[in-house]
């Protein structure tokens, strides 16, 4: 199959996400690879914004996994923390392009079961996706460094207002 780019790859996702955040009535939502790369988003106002949470769910992911690890397991699929208004969920699942995750913030106009119901329903979609098998090459993983590293120092730059 021909190598496809990023901007490809990032489209085919826009359709399975999208119908994912009308089913489950999540108000942001993110497709990040296991490096925090953001591959579609929903929801995200501002650019340091999503950087901030993919490069911090990719970091929880690796925690978790650690942690899973411990216990003597291989992975958690999903997480879940409550607030008192807010509730973020997690969810892992393997394709062609390796491991994803899935980051999602709701609040009272859904609920962790209708975020997970459609969550399975999400990854499945995903997986059937013609980009998959071309997902993984797409970037050089030098090129995704690079973009992380960047666009880290300017998400803490701002945060710190320097």
């Amino acid at each position: 199959m021909e190598r496809l780019d990023l901007r490809e790859i990032q489209n085919a996702f826009e359709g399975p996400l999208e119908q994912f955040v009308r089913d489950s009535g999540v108000r942001l939502a993110v497709l990040i690879n296991r490096s925090g790369q953001v591959l579609a988003q929903h929801g995200f106002d501002r650019f340091y914004d999503l950087i901030g949470v993919a490069a911090l769910a990719a970091g929880i992911n690796a925690s978790s996994r650690a942690l899973a690890g411990q216990l003597g397991e291989d992975h958690f699929e999903h997480l879940h923390h409550a607030g008192q208004l807010r509730q973020l969920f997690l969810g892992r699942f393997d394709s062609g392009a390796g491991e994803l995750m899935l980051v999602t913030v709701f609040d009272d106009s859904s609920s962790i079961g209708l975020v997970r119901v459609f969550f399975e329903d999400f990854a499945r979609r995903i997986r059937q996706l013609p980009a998959m098998d071309a997902a993984r090459s797409s970037v050089s993983s030098r090129e995704f460094e690079a973009e992380l590293e960047s666009s880290l120092d300017r998400f803490f730059q701002d945060l710190i207002g320097g």
